[in-house]
């Protein structure tokens, strides 16, 4: 899922990522240098494989995979020495503007510390977005960080919590979802 997809939903339903590059003329491609930010389904199989595969009884009407490696893209992860973050995601449309993103992202050295710092100074430098709560929750036995924002009339609730692998993070981005199905939402990730 790109960039855009994952921090939108979060923040307004849609974050920027697909197709700025370096260069002009740069392409996303999985494999080889990072020469633009995108995604695609398929990508990083090995990280889609990690999201999980149903919430709200059904799959995501979205899979996809990607990298970002632009400091447009990567913002506060750039500045705390990230080159470059994969990640895997699925989206639910859940009718009108609810929706929620199941999302694994990976680096070397990458925490939730780093990826809570990156959505909640994402949601303070948007605009028309008012950041109403950041607490730190226990999530899925792990310490985690919520990050609760108000774009117009739109509730956005970020988790983000240490997967049980080193270097990969889970996050779950809703749209105008009560706790109850956040709480499933993160409950989906299983043991991970």
């Amino acid at each position: 899922m790109s960039h855009r997809i994952v921090f939108a939903l979060a923040v307004a339903i849609v974050l920027a990522s697909a197709g700025c590059g370096a260069s002009s003329v740069a392409s996303f491609s999985p494999s080889g240098p990072c020469l633009a930010d995108g995604s695609a389904p398929g990508a990083y199989p090995d990280l889609e494989s990690l999201v999980p595969t149903s919430y709200e009884g059904r799959a995501p009407d979205k899979l996809d995979s990607g990298r970002n490696c632009t400091k447009a893209n990567l913002g506060a992860l750039a500045d705390a020495g990230f080159a470059e973050v994969r990640f895997a995601g699925g989206t639910w449309d859940l009718g009108g503007y609810r929706a929620a993103a199941l999302v694994v992202f990976e680096a070397p050295g990458l925490t939730a510390d780093h990826v809570a710092r990156f959505y909640e100074a994402s949601a303070r430098a948007a605009n028309r977005t008012k950041v109403t709560g950041v607490s730190d929750p226990l999530l899925a036995g792990r310490p985690g960080h919520r990050l609760d924002s108000l774009t117009g009339e739109r509730l956005q609730t970020v988790m983000v919590w240490p997967a049980a692998t080193t270097d990969r993070v889970n996050v779950v981005l809703t749209n105008d979802l009560p706790d109850p199905k956040i709480d499933a939402a993160v409950a989906a990730f299983g043991g991970d």
